[in-house]
């Protein structure tokens, strides 16, 4: 923003603003407000400082065009002293500007003091207007001041360096339209005070322009950034709502899956209790049978009675298994050469097959590619623990692990089969992995054991199995379950 060398001088004198004047200021007061509306719309209130820095440029240049001093009528403190005044207070505001909008924990932020220092010298400035009445010229007044200013134009250009931006195109105009328009605005000045002397009308419209490219500039690359961050914003919080969804629907698949195993069970149990009542009323019956056996050995039909007593021995046999399980279920024994209480052999395609139909949805949803290894193995667990720890594996990976592959395999080894989930998704340093694995913590009222890793560590130990999680931060995380394997025949 030029100013003519000589002594101290209004800028602009007798100025009578025209049409062209008032087209200027009212489409750049349109812009300023459209953009104040757009980022009060989007409540991101803390970009409002650009409106404000524009504003005090458009008043900067109005007290030098000659506007300002047209509207207040004019005087000497107005002519003289009001221009100074505006543009020191401009400058000051851009470095603080500067200051807020860098972001940590950029590198930059290291800088935001010296910004304030520079906003604080900057400010201190009209305090030197006292010199001017001792007939210091204004080009020696003005000249340290200009100096500050296009630097300031400059650093506008550091704070975008600091943001998040993913488009490619406006990073590029965030970080190199500042620094063109600073060089456009300081060759002027060089132009002018090197001997070229543009007259005041044209320094007036130069300003202007320099101005109308800065700020209408400014304030579009702002909204972007706000749409931008907005936008960002509510992808981050669908996903959260996403996520909470699929956690509750987890969580009511688990009720109700509980629900229907007691129901099993019962069921189980009275059907249980009839077989051995009917085995107890079979014993009398053999009995007779046995004695009937006895007569035809004696009536000499010693072939049809060895046939029927081989008969017998069976009916008794399992007569007397019946009797016997529900006798050692009463006593609370298990049953010979059985699972221990509480525990059933299960297939572990069984397990498979429903966890895939749990989650498969789900990852076609999260474009995660989901698959299953299951060879032929039987397992000797209790079915709704066991179920709750895989399904709490795979769920915590799908909502936490970002990752686009999920592989979950039932893998025989030894005397176990290592039931394992391995994704490919952030992964996690030590401290978190040893953080995860701690012992959920619930309230004194609650009912539940909760969901997440360290629930699946308290089942696994309740049940005596292995439970091993390994990751690596960008590599992704395993998890490794050893569930005893059946050692009966199929």
């Amino acid at each position: 923003m030029a100013l003519a060398a000589g002594e101290a001088r209004a800028l602009t004198m007798g100025h009578v603003p025209d049409t062209g004047d008032a087209v200027f200021y009212t489409f750049f007061l349109t812009a300023i407000a459209f953009a104040a509306a757009i980022i009060t719309a989007y409540q991101e209130f803390r970009w409002l400082v650009y409106v404000l820095f524009s504003l005090l440029l458009l008043l900067s240049v109005a007290s030098q065009d000659g506007t300002l001093a047209h509207l207040l009528g004019g005087g000497d403190f107005v002519l003289w002293v009001v221009p100074y005044l505006c543009l020191s207070t401009t400058t000051a505001f851009g470095y603080l500007v500067v200051a807020l909008r860098i972001e940590a924990p950029h590198p930059l932020a290291r800088l935001r003091p010296l910004f304030r220092c520079l906003a604080l010298l900057t400010a201190l400035l009209p305090l030197s207007s006292v010199l001017w009445l001792q007939r210091i010229s204004l080009v020696t007044m003005w000249i340290p001041l200009n100096l500050l200013f296009f630097a300031m134009l400059f650093t506008q250009a550091l704070p975008p360096l600091t943001w998040s931006v993913r488009d490619r195109l406006q990073r590029r105009l965030t970080r190199t339209f500042p620094v063109v328009v600073g060089g456009f605005a300081m060759a002027l000045q060089v132009a002018h005070f090197s001997g070229v002397g543009f007259s005041r009308p044209h320094i007036n419209q130069l300003n202007r322009l320099t101005l109308l490219l800065f700020a209408v500039f400014s304030l579009a690359i702002v909204i972007w950034q706000v749409v931008a961050v907005t936008r960002e914003k509510t992808r981050a919080e669908r996903q959260s709502l996403v996520a909470e969804r699929n956690e509750a629907r987890l969580k009511l698949a688990l009720a109700e899956a509980e629900a229907d195993y007691q129901a099993a069970l019962s069921t189980a149990s009275r059907h249980r209790s009839r077989l051995a009542s009917v085995s107890h009323d079979l014993k009398q019956p053999v009995a007779a049978l046995r004695q009937a056996v006895d007569q035809m050995q004696r009536g000499g039909r010693a072939q049809d009675a060895d046939r029927l007593s081989r008969a017998v021995d069976y009916v008794a046999s399992l007569a007397g298994a019946y009797t016997s399980d529900s006798r050692d279920e009463q006593d609370g024994d298990p049953p010979p050469d059985g699972p221990a209480s509480g525990s059933e052999v299960v297939a572990a395609g069984m397990f498979a097959r429903t966890l895939e139909q749990m989650f498969s949805a789900q990852a076609v949803e999260q474009d995660v590619r989901l698959r299953f290894i299951c060879p032929d193995s039987r397992v000797c667990v209790e079915p709704l623990a066991t179920m709750r720890i895989m399904a709490n594996l795979i769920a915590n990976a799908l909502a936490h692990a970002r990752p686009t592959r999920l592989l979950v395999g039932f893998m025989p080894r030894g005397e176990n089969v290592v039931f394992q989930v391995h994704d490919d998704g952030i992964g996690m340093d030590a401290p978190t992995l040893a953080r995860v694995r701690q012992q959920g913590v619930k309230g004194a009222d609650s009912e539940g054991d909760g969901l997440g890793l360290s629930i699946v560590q308290a089942l696994c130990r309740a049940q005596g199995m292995a439970f091993e999680l390994r990751s690596t931060p960008g590599r992704g995380t395993s998890a490794y379950v050893s569930l005893p394997k059946h050692q009966g025949h199929h």
